[in-house]
């Protein structure tokens, strides 16, 4: 990992996990259902991180499909010790070395690991902190993940399971080379915005 600059948001940290199970009735008019879903009611695993030392709360979710949500929550909750007290500045500064703290946890890790409810768990708690991190550097999530160096997105990211097909020094060339031309792309987007 290169040494970079401290990032700020140090002293802000999180003082509470909430989770909210979220469920939409899309299975009583057969909504999204496919040949292996036959009757989904779409919903999701919420997570809300408050903070202390900023009015700033990170939203997640991770998607689900009804019955089983409950589990998701439960695993939120099992994870919720590695979250709470924590220095927003310290996650962000190693966010890989802060997802690896989740996925291998060693209590709880046995249930997974990076797979089925603790990998959803934990997807959830991530996403809350990549919108967490956004609000806190005042940009769209798309604007800081442009804004940041290519070393510090390759710190993000767990390379453990993928280095057979992209390597850490890979991923930040291909990183390096995407900032050829973003002010251009930048201003275009802000703009046009993008289809959705």
């Amino acid at each position: 990992m290169a040494d970079l600059p401290v990032l700020p948001h140090f002293g802000i940290t999180i003082k509470q996990l909430v989770t909210h199970d979220v469920r939409f009735p899309t299975s009583q008019l057969l909504d999204g259902s496919d040949a292996m879903h036959t009757d989904p009611d779409y919903s999701c695993a919420y997570v809300v991180l408050e903070t202390q030392g900023s009015t700033c709360e990170g939203h997640g979710l991770t998607f689900t499909l009804g019955k089983g949500t409950e589990v998701v929550i439960a695993a939120i909750q099992a994870l919720q010790h590695l979250v709470i007290g924590q220095d927003c500045g310290k996650i962000f500064s190693n966010f890989g070395q802060f997802y690896r703290s989740l996925t291998s946890e060693s209590q709880i890790r046995w249930i997974g690991p990076e797979k089925g409810a603790l990998h959803l768990a934990s997807a959830a708690i991530l996403n809350a902190l990549w919108d967490l991190w956004a609000k806190l550097e005042g940009k769209p999530l798309w604007r800081l993940l442009a804004d940041l160096e290519p070393e510090r997105i390759a710190d993000c990211i767990d390379f453990r399971y993928i280095t057979d097909a992209l390597t850490r020094a890979e991923a930040i060339e291909i990183l390096r080379k995407g900032k050829i031309g973003i002010e251009n792309r930048i201003a275009l987007l802000q703009e046009n915005g993008y289809p959705a």
